[in-house]
């Protein structure tokens, strides 16, 4: 084969490429591992005739490499992977896994609104590729539907790593970011964290299940939409779309926290979360499957709401805290028992049960916690089979 025509000796260019800014993309053909791949040139010497300043032009390639870097790092099937840099004729290249299908930009643009149950697996996946770029130190900085891509198989792959801060190494601090997803701390100059992808995630989310951000819109002024971003609280997303269980509401005001303190510790955490979610969208579509909770005497509608707003609390607990943590184990202690005392013994058995099996796991057989659990699950059986 002549590969004198060929770039790096392997690579063909297709059709005609998408061109921005700062480069061009373009579909190749890589020759030597038959298979087709996306390469995307640095356009540094157009940036230079078109007369930009040889600070931005510099500072694009810094990203160009810094992207290159980043997407090196990851390995993971929700992230798209990289397969080779090098130059040609003077342009710096990066050769990446072609991703066949459209963003979730164009999702949200031109289908109806997204269900629930592909919200949340969306988010999920979403969550699961900045897990594995957190876990190597790679912080994207730019999470939007424009850089989640959907595949034919209908699964996500985050792209554009091209303001990623890679922990570690000493680089050019950015506030750079796409206004309508940028956390209030980077709005003062903060490098950026984990949690600052993490609230980047939950201004996806708010617009997948509402068709809009939660803050501005495209047309609004960004230091507008940066002073909502650190001032504004934002709307239930069941405001906007009624019929949203209250766990979503709560997941995306816990992600869209002022204080990163406030948000999940990690993007794993935040993924739990959106797998509680899927749990709780199962548990609706088969109610019919479930139990009764017995009409009994004991059971009142304030009794009823106190245990839904526990519930609730101990889902914001679970993204907050590990399993072990004294605060979510005194929660769902008070779940069981209030399960219990509204006439649901089997109900408290069973929360018991899986809190007995959580403590004996975290603390050991023999601690006082773990014997509580037991003891508890031992009296509602107990009342359960007197009933």
């Amino acid at each position: 084969m002549d590969t004198s025509s060929l770039i790096g000796g392997r690579y063909r260019r297709r059709g005609e490429p998408t061109s921005g800014a700062m480069g061009d993309v373009w579909i190749a053909e890589d020759t030597k591992l038959d298979r087709i791949v996306a390469m995307k040139f640095l356009a540094h010497r157009r940036l230079m005739q078109q007369g930009a300043p040889t600070d931005f032009a510099e500072s694009t390639a810094r990203m160009f490499q810094r992207e290159a870097r980043a997407m090196a790092r990851i390995n993971s099937s929700r992230v798209a992977h990289l397969y080779d840099s090098d130059e040609h004729e003077g342009d710096v290249y990066i050769v990446m896994e072609y991703v066949e299908g459209e963003s979730l930009a164009e999702h949200l643009r031109t289908g109806p609104k997204l269900p629930l149950e592909r919200t949340v697996r969306w988010t999920r996946q979403i969550c699961e590729g900045l897990g594995a770029a957190h876990d190597v130190k790679v912080i994207h900085r730019d999470i939007k539907p424009g850089n989640i891509m959907i595949t034919r198989k209908g699964d996500v792959k985050l792209v554009d790593f091209g303001l990623a801060y890679l922990a570690g190494i000493t680089q050019t601090h950015t506030v750079a970011g796409t206004p309508l997803y940028k956390a209030p701390e980077r709005w003062h100059g903060d490098t950026g964290s984990e949690r600052s992808d993490l609230y980047s995630v939950g201004c996806v989310l708010f617009e997948m299940l509402t068709g809009h951000p939660p803050f501005g819109s495209p047309h609004d002024d960004p230091m507008t939409v940066g002073r909502m971003h650190q001032d504004d609280m934002p709307a239930s997303p069941s405001d906007h779309r009624p019929g949203i269980p209250a766990q979503f509401d709560s997941l995306v005001r816990i992600l869209l926290a002022k204080d990163p303190a406030d948000r999940p510790k990690n993007a794993h955490a935040a993924e739990r979360a959106v797998i509680e979610l899927s749990h709780l969208l199962d548990a609706t579509d088969g109610t019919a499957e479930r139990s009764e909770v017995p009409d009994t005497p004991g059971s009142s509608t304030s009794l009823s709401q106190h245990i839904e707003a526990l519930d609730l609390r101990i889902f914001e607990l679970e993204i907050l805290h590990d399993r072990g943590d004294q605060p979510l184990i005194e929660a769902r202690t008070e779940h069981a028992e209030l399960t219990g005392q509204s006439g649901d013994t089997r109900g408290a058995a069973a929360l018991y049960d899986r809190l007995a099996r959580d403590c004996q796991e975290f603390f050991g057989p023999y601690d006082v916690r773990t014997l509580d659990a037991f003891e508890g699950l031992a009296r509602w059986n107990g009342a359960a089979r007197a009933s």
